[in-house]
């Protein structure tokens, strides 16, 4: 019998609570792309993405997740994503159970006589 297989947990680096963008990151991105004379096209390719979320980036409405930011980074020679300030990090609340809003299939399942 085969066994099921095993993925691993991926690390995931620095946690959300714990970077932030710096001020005009998308301008800074734009900026640094064209001093190296890369169209949003070949900035995608080389850090394999799409043009559009590179365009969405520079404009300020899209800010990437950490691990597109690092990338940016490298490939532009550039910081984007800094520590938070200690008192942010710390004044953040812990992860905690995500409140309930709605109904859940269990609630829509008893309220029809219907047992899970």
């Amino acid at each position: 019998m085969p066994q099921p297989l095993r993925r691993k947990p991926r690390n995931k680096g620095l946690l959300a609570e714990e970077y932030e963008y710096v001020e005009d990151f998308g301008e800074q991105v734009r900026r640094a792309r064209e001093k190296m004379g890369l169209s949003q096209e070949e900035l995608a390719a080389l850090v394999k993405e799409k043009a559009t979320v590179i365009r969405k980036i520079e404009q300020g409405v899209f800010h990437p997740p950490i691990e597109l930011a690092r990338r940016l980074e490298k490939a532009l020679k550039i910081t984007i994503v800094q520590e938070a300030p200690e008192e942010y990090a710390t004044s953040l609340p812990k992860a905690s159970k995500p409140q309930q809003t709605g109904y859940t299939l269990e609630d829509v399942l008893k309220k029809s006589g219907q047992t899970l």
